[in-house]
């Protein structure tokens, strides 16, 4: 059983892979997982990605299996559960264009976003967001983990301001936080 929740993104009509100057058809099936600092992967979403009138767009599903039901800080969290830190899934509130290229990957990254805890510790603090920072690769997109403060994200942004986050204050993470990696790989 899976939960959908249905991302809508556009993606640019050519997108170019790091590794090469071919023009990338990113129509398909994907698999999103997380990776550990041992690359043990999670597999946390289906994504459908499928070419629309200027891209794509795709839909992301998550799944139900890997996380847990969480009541943290007056509201539900979908969370990871694990013995040191728990990650708990933070969606973007707020309206955003959904529209990626291959040099502006931000739209995707904030529909991305965590937080970190220690289990057991009462509430969650958006203090501990996780940020992945995406780039394109030979097999998809890969998110390298990165913390900031969300407490931005309070407060709705002002009116045109579609990316409060600022890129200054995304940091590279701690090596104590897992996972390192989010994977954005075809199923096939």
């Amino acid at each position: 059983m899976t939960m959908r929740n249905s991302v809508y993104v556009a993606l640019s009509a050519s997108i170019c892979l790091t590794s090469g100057s071919a023009t990338a058809d990113l129509a398909g099936d994907y698999r999103l997982s997380m990776e550990n600092q041992s690359g043990e992967r999670q597999h946390l979403a289906q994504v459908e990605i499928r070419q629309a009138e200027q891209g794509y767009s795709y839909w992301i599903d998550w799944l139900e299996a890997p996380f847990e039901n969480h009541f943290l800080s007056m509201r539900p969290f979908k969370c990871l559960p694990h013995p040191q830190r728990m990650i708990c899934r933070l969606p973007y509130p707020y309206e955003i264009k959904r529209r990626i290229t291959e040099s502006d990957l931000t739209d995707l990254e904030y529909d991305l976003l965590f937080l970190h805890k220690v289990p057991g510790e009462y509430g969650i603090n958006a203090w501990n967001g996780l940020y992945y920072v995406l780039k394109m690769s030979d097999r998809g997109l890969v998110g390298e983990l990165h913390e900031t403060d969300l407490n931005v994200l309070q407060a709705p942004p002002e009116d045109g301001g579609l990316r409060p986050i600022d890129p200054m204050e995304i940091h590279p993470a701690s090596d104590t936080l897992w996972p390192r990696r989010i994977l954005l790989e075809p199923m096939s």
